[in-house]
């Protein structure tokens, strides 16, 4: 089975103007899946995008005239790397609180005046003139949205909050002519609360979209670049080429992706990764784009650039998944489709309903009012997409990257997780675990003796041998006449010594018994000094310190771990044992693991599979989610639904425990947004509910909304 399968063509992202509510979103999807080769439409109210699934051959203006013919604005997503989305939202919420102010500062001598009892010659004009710039001006925001929207024969909560304050002020002014009692209060009330509401809600939304802004931050602005005729000069980091050699000082953040040609430093990639620990760097090491450079000076050659940098990809990444859809709001998609016409329908009811039951027409035009403001589909429209923008950011942070919003949800199910074992339980390096002496030699004899032998080899035990020896001080100075068997061993001379090294084939054809030391869990290499052995060490790829809290904690969340490994029983085993792990599978092929996670669905279970996301390609795909531990590699942010930046394996319990509080938040949300309208609606149409508190109720509605899923900044990894 291969679980959330990728959809093939193009995708195209578009800017979305004009939306407001969750009818909105809706209007928006349905015109771009009418345009013939498009799959797949998913538009989010809290990012303002569409992203778009098509075929190649689909026109971007067809995509723009349909957005464009359901009443609403779009454009294409060009800038990747820079901060577009943000200065946009700046100045979205900054106008929007210029119109508050302005709004509020007319508001509140209008209530004043309509709540007291004082009465003078010219109240009423008094407030009418009060009135009519709060509701032309700051209401012409919803006023604008709700001819568009009937323009195309559609509605939205513009439609809801234009007809509410347009009848409020009407009837004050028929009323005022008429020297009735007027509701211009109510009118003012109903435009300055609602956009009360907005404007916070503008700004709660720029606030989860903090993680992408803290990634774009990583990125210097400028560069020096040294030239062939070593000048320097400082250039736009949008002005750099591949193969450009740029300096970086000490505590400045590298510009680019690239490979260190000169110096030594340590740089903190903890901001991209997660990772805390600086990561120590020389010639011929790469660095990436946006890591903080230490206290030493770098000269590097540019190899990515632009859009191809990992922090671009990151952004990107980050963006996207921010701006799909899970399963979770369909239900809500659906009832937002009919929620605003149905509203219509009930304040046409409450008005027809209180009119002939013999009250006057003021009273029935009021309890309508109240009706059409107190409905929000916005907390609809709000309650996934707000949610997921925090849970996507809040991840980053951990070095976590969610490809979707679907993998969030899964995520949260999961009930068994299958972890590689090379390299993403254990280091991924051998080192000497013991040193063995038989009973003609010494601890420090055997090692010295196999590491100068080894010192003349490039295979990775050898330079594990080597480093254990010089962790000990030994006098490492290398062996002369080395003669090398391949898989087998080294033999060759120190001084007037012949030493042998090597597996127990190759030690026996020398005549050496092994007799007298115990079998091992982990790869052996037995030392020889002529006829007599000397001893053996044990060569073995350690459990990272993190990975038994990583398992630990797994299993405190009521999650199975089991190890997958093409290594042999023994170590794998051996590692099994030491973290407490419910089982493993050794010696098997990378087909073979993801057979061994179609086998645990079959048997009903959520699968997890954490890989490296090279060789592990297949069980990632096969997975219901698929963890890549790649720090950042292309390859770690393509083959899977996440990608685990700091390659720390704790990270996947915190993804886990994440997701399952963005699904509690999502499902909060969604029933609150339900309730609300369940429980208020009818309040208004029975005239409980007055205009101006329906108004407010509105406002905090979605606030509720915006505010819950904030809390899930705070909740820990």
């Amino acid at each position: 089975m291969i679980a959330a399968s990728r959809p093939s063509g193009t995708r195209t992202e578009l800017a979305i103007t004009g939306m407001t509510c969750a009818s909105c979103v809706a209007h928006v999807g349905r015109a771009l899946k009418k345009v013939p080769g498009v799959s797949e439409a998913a538009v989010n109210l809290a990012t303002e995008r569409a992203s778009i699934e098509h075929a190649a051959g689909v026109d971007t203006a067809a995509l723009i005239a349909a957005v464009e013919r359901a009443g609403y604005g779009a454009e294409p997503v060009r800038d990747t790397t820079g901060d577009e989305d943000a200065r946009r939202r700046d100045a979205q919420i900054q106008r929007k609180r210029a119109l508050l102010i302005f709004a509020i500062a007319l508001f509140v001598p209008t209530v004043v005046l309509g709540m007291t009892l004082v009465m003078f010659a010219g109240k009423d004009w008094v407030m009418f003139a009060l009135t009519l710039p709060v509701w032309l001006i700051v209401g012409g925001e919803f006023h604008r949205g709700a001819i568009a929207a009937a323009r195309h024969g559609t509605s939205n909560m513009d439609t809801l909050v234009s007809l509410g304050s347009s009848a409020a002020f009407g009837y004050s002014i028929y009323a005022t002519a008429a020297m009735q009692p007027s509701y211009y209060e109510t009118a003012s009330a109903i435009v300055t609360l609602v956009f009360v509401g907005k404007y916070l809600e503008a700004a709660a939304r720029g606030k989860s979209n903090r993680a992408v802004r803290a990634l774009l931050d990583l990125r210097p602005p400028m560069a020096r670049l040294r030239s062939s005729d070593g000048s320097v000069r400082e250039i736009s980091v949008d002005d750099v080429r591949v193969g450009d050699v740029l300096l970086v000082a000490a505590g400045e953040r590298i510009p680019i992706d690239g490979v260190v040609l000169e110096g030594e430093s340590a740089i903190d990639a903890s901001m991209l990764t997660g990772e805390p620990i600086p990561v120590n760097v020389q010639a011929g090491d790469p660095v990436k784009q946006g890591t903080l450079n230490g206290d030493g000076a770098l000269a590097v050659r540019a190899e990515t650039i632009g859009a191809g940098t990992t922090l671009a990809k990151i952004v990107e990444l980050v963006r996207r998944a921010q701006g799909t859809t899970p399963p979770v709001q369909r239900l809500a998609d659906k009832v937002a489709g009919v929620f605003v016409p149905t509203i219509l329908i009930v304040a046409l009811l409450t008005f027809a309903g209180w009119f002939i039951t013999h009250h006057a027409w003021p009273v029935a035009l009021t309890a309508a009012v109240a009706v059409l403001v107190v409905a929000c589909p916005c907390a609809l429209g709000l309650a996934t997409p707000t949610a997921i923008m925090v849970a996507v950011g809040a991840a980053a942070k951990r070095g976590l990257l969610f490809r979707d919003a679907d993998a969030i949800e899964r995520l949260g199910a999961i009930t068994t997780v299958l972890f590689d074992k090379t390299g993403t339980l254990t280091a991924g390096k051998p080192r000497v675990t013991a040193v063995h002496a038989a009973a003609s030699g010494t601890e420090a004899d055997v090692l010295l003796a196999a590491a100068n032998l080894e010192l003349a080899s490039t295979h990775p035990l050898a330079a594990a041998i080597v480093a254990a020896a010089r962790d000990r001080a030994l006098p490492v100075t290398g062996a002369s006449g080395v003669l090398a068997q391949r898989g087998r061993g080294l033999q060759g001379r120190v001084g007037d010594r012949t030493l042998y090294a090597g597996n127990e084939a190759f030690m026996n054809a020398h005549g050496m018994h092994l007799d007298g030391l115990a079998a091992s869990a982990h790869t052996r290499v037995y030392v020889g000094d002529g006829t007599a052995l000397l001893g053996a060490i044990d060569l073995g790829d350690t459990a990272r310190p993190e990975a038994a809290a990583a398992v630990s904690r797994l299993q405190r969340d009521g999650i199975g771990v089991e190890i997958v490994s093409g290594d042999a029983d023994a170590p794998t085993s051996a590692l099994a044992q030491e973290l407490h792990a419910r089982t493993f599978h050794a010696r098997v092929t990378p087909e073979a693991k993801a057979a061994v996670v179609t086998s645990l669905q079959k048997r009903g279970e959520r699968v997890a599979f954490v890989g490296d996301g090279i060789n592990d390609a297949p069980a990632l795909a096969s997975a219901d989610v698929g963890l890549a531990m790649g720090g950042g590699t292309e390859i770690a942010l393509e083959s899977a639904h996440v990608a685990i930046l700091s390659n720390d394996p704790r990270a996947v319990a915190s993804g886990i425990e994440l997701s399952r509080a963005t699904v509690r938040t999502i499902r909060q949300n969604l029933f609150w947004a339900f309730a609300y309208n369940v429980v208020l609606v009818p309040l208004a149409a029975a005239g409980i509910v007055h205009p101006m508190l329906a108004a407010a109720a509105m406002g905090a509605s979605s606030l509720f909304v915006v505010g819950n899923s904030l809390l899930l900044q705070r909740k820990r990894g």
